[in-house]
Parts: C-alpha cells; structure tokens; sequence
C-alpha cells in the first residue's frame, strides 16, 4: 500500500505549465521602513498592514536572513517571513502560516532550525521565534474577504 503523502507546505508554488502561484503575491510599500516588501500570501499582506498600523512596532524587515535546515538528509535553506523589533526593544522571528500547516513534519524541522538559530545568534537580545496564524490576523471571515479584494 503507497503512503499517502504530508500536505505541502509550500503553497504558493507554480503549478506545472502555470505562470502564477495558488496565493496573492506583489509589493507592499512600507512606509514605517522607507521601503518596499514583496508578500507572497494575503495573509502575509494583512499581517504588513497591522504592523505598519501598530505603535509597538519600531521596524521590521521581510525575509531578512537564510537559516540552514535538514529535509531528511538534504541540508536546504529557509528565510523567516519577518522579524520585528517593538518599542521596549524585544525582537520576534514571525512565520505567516495557515494553521492546519503548523504541524506539518517541513514546517516544524524549519522553526527548530530557527530557535537554534536565535539562541547562536542573538545572545543578549530578547528574541521570540512565532507563528502566526489566520486567527491572529483576522477576526473573521469578512476581513479576510476584504483584504482579497485589495489584492
């Protein structure tokens, strides 16, 4: 009997013959950093727009560094969605994902590389590695409706 396979977790990939993902991509234009991100998702989108609204929020940075990870026996390369740093100067490591995804084998080999890659790195800092969900970013369906027709 063939296994059935784990859920994917790389959404937004082109399918075969296609020229566009599953999801929603483009520039957003941050004017908190004087720059522009590219989101991959619209729940990557509505996440920049909260941050760009939240006084907590000093900065932030999209995709900004490659943590090292194993897929098996094959090292491979993951960028964190966000990192954030707050007024009172703590640092969160933010990874957008749909929640059915967070228990996926990929995506929890990814946040381990991760938190191994705070503590190595960022020492004397306080530095929190998080998920964050549709249920953090909308407070129901409607909203999310609404941000797809922005896209």
């Amino acid at each position: 009997m063939k296994k059935k396979s784990d859920t994917h977790v790389y959404y937004n990939k082109r399918r075969r013959g296609s020229t566009v993902g599953k999801y929603k991509t483009g520039n957003f234009i941050s004017e908190k950093n004087n720059s522009t991100f590219v989101y991959r998702s619209a729940y990557e989108y509505a996440y920049l727009l909260k941050l760009e609204a939240d006084v907590s929020v000093v900065n932030y940075i999209v995709e900004p560094f490659n943590i090292a990870y194993f897929d098996g026996k094959r090292k491979r390369s993951y960028k964190p969605d966000i990192v954030v740093l707050r007024v009172n100067g703590s640092i969160e490591v933010i990874e957008i994902k749909p929640k059915a995804m967070l228990m996926n084998e990929i995506v929890q080999r990814k946040a381990a590389a991760a938190r191994s890659f705070i503590k190595r790195n960022f020492k004397n800092a306080t530095v929190e590695y998080k998920f964050i969900t549709e249920e953090d970013i909308f407070s129901n369906s409607k909203e999310y409706a609404e941000i797809l027709k922005l896209l």
